[in-house]
């Protein structure tokens, strides 16, 4: 496939160099050009070289098979408005981003072309403009539909299957929404916590207040979902709880709570303030979602003055 990866953060890098070792033709939108580039993926046992991708500053119209905006998710409407006359009418585009506003976005300034929702789990950063460092494991990927917009109803299955090459696990979600939602909710109940106590995960959950916490935060986010008419069981509730609980290493903490214990701009607005103000749309109570935004707002507002 020929691909086009906007944002040269930690995730950009990430598949621009996994999906080019998979023998994809890839195009990385950053914030200066150099042709050929190679980009430099450290991992727990090795570091990995990738030559081949083609790193531009600018976006020459382009046809593509598929975009994938690999931005922070305050950031996704102006890398669209961007691509408008760049890319043809149609391509599809694959959003990465925590929470669940990207393909809205994307839907709104695209109306032609399919939208790939995914959900994606993998911990990676950005440690110089063409390197990358994979925590943990390889990323897990669920990707489907996020509408019915356009002809090419098989675009999902050829995209995971395009991931699929690579070491990243992709998989057809059957409800897209729901995964939203889901990921939202484990995110921003156990990275809100943390973000608020300044500590990891195996710290908030052997701590009943703060395990407690995370767990009716979850719940908060599911009954916003189900008035939204989106499924968020009560099996759901529990398997999102057991991934905080049972999964994650001690040492998990959320992008969202690195990025305001450094001072820098977070997806607070995206995560938790989503859910707050989509929930004071159908009148359900997130006392745990408010209190988390309205704590951290101050260190997210100084943190954008400074940016």
């Amino acid at each position: 496939m020929n691909i086009l990866v906007y944002g040269a953060g930690g995730m950009g890098l990430y598949f621009s160099a996994r999906l080019t070792q998979a023998g994809h033709s890839v195009v990385l939108k950053a914030r200066s050009s150099t042709q050929d580039a190679k980009l430099h993926l450290f991992t727990e046992v090795r570091t990995e070289t990738i030559s081949g991708v083609s790193v531009v500053s600018e976006i020459d119209p382009v046809d593509v098979d598929v975009v994938l905006i690999a931005t922070k998710a305050w950031q996704v409407e102006d890398a669209l408005l961007e691509l408008r006359g760049k890319i043809n009418n149609g391509t599809p585009l694959v959003t990465l981003q925590n929470g669940i506003e990207a393909p809205e976005i994307a839907r709104r300034i695209f109306p032609a072309s399919p939208v790939i929702a995914t959900t994606c789990v993998v911990i990676v950063k950005r440690t110089a403009p063409l390197a990358v460092e994979l925590i943990g494991g390889e990323a897990t990927l669920s990707a489907g539909l996020f509408d019915e917009v356009g002809i090419d109803t098989d675009i999902a299955e050829r995209v995971v299957n395009a991931i699929n090459e690579s070491s990243v696990t992709a998989t057809l979600a059957q409800d897209v929404q729901r995964a939203l939602w889901k990921k939202i909710a484990l995110i921003a109940s156990y990275g809100g916590v943390g973000a608020v106590s300044g500590v990891p995960v195996g710290v908030t959950r052997t701590h009943p207040e703060t395990r407690s916490m995370v767990r009716d935060g979850i719940v908060e986010v599911a009954s916003v979902a189900q008035a939204f008419g989106v499924t968020f069981t009560s099996d759901d509730v529990e398997e999102v709880f057991s991934i905080y609980t049972d999964v994650f290493d001690p040492s998990t903490t959320s992008s969202m709570q690195r990025d305001l214990a450094s001072g820098l701009p977070s997806e607070l607005a995206d995560q938790n303030g989503v859910i707050v103000a989509r929930a004071a749309n159908v009148g359900v109570a997130t006392p745990i979602h408010s209190f988390i935004l309205n704590s951290q707002l101050p260190r997210e507002r100084q943190a954008r003055l400074v940016s």
